[in-house]
């Protein structure tokens, strides 16, 4: 697949509005943050962005090129929030950043109010390990896959 073009913008609006599974590979961490603040031009508030892979995949790079590409003005305070379960940004659009990887029931999530931060028209969504979220994720989530392919290279999935 070659390196990321992260231009024109008609391909990533495409790569996020189709129903049909696309994927893309990069070659580094800055290839993923390119293309990551790419996709964030094209993102509305409202959206929920799943993401989904092994750890060390690209998950919370792909989200500190979006918080860059939504304006947060120091992109470097993205961090997994692995042990605190979620994050909020003050981007642009503001940006609410969980990680479900040591969550250990359901009830976490709703003690702290994810559904009504899921479902915030004003601002994004990015739920890493979003699968273990089960159906507190609302249908018009959009699922990205994370795989590693070597070293640096990584697929990023869309579907």
């Amino acid at each position: 697949m070659g390196k990321v073009s992260v231009r024109p913008h008609s391909r990533i609006r495409a790569f996020l509005i189709s129903d049909m599974k696309k994927s893309i590979q990069t070659n580094s961490p800055q290839e993923t943050v390119a293309f990551s603040r790419s996709v964030a031009l094209e993102l509305k508030p409202g959206t929920v962005l799943c993401l989904e892979g092994q750890l060390g995949s690209g998950k919370t790079t792909f989200i500190k090129g979006l918080a860059e590409g939504l304006g947060l003005k120091h992109p470097e305070q993205v961090k997994s929030p692995t042990f605190v379960l979620m994050h909020i940004y003050k981007a642009k659009i503001p940006i609410y950043h969980f990680d479900c990887y040591r969550l250990n029931t359901r009830e976490e999530l709703e003690d702290i109010g994810f559904q009504d931060f899921v479902n915030d028209p004003q601002a994004i969504s990015c739920v890493e390990w979003a699968e273990k979220a089960g159906d507190l994720i609302p249908p018009t989530a959009r699922h990205i896959r994370f795989e590693i392919l070597g070293a640096s290279r990584r697929r990023i999935t869309l579907s």
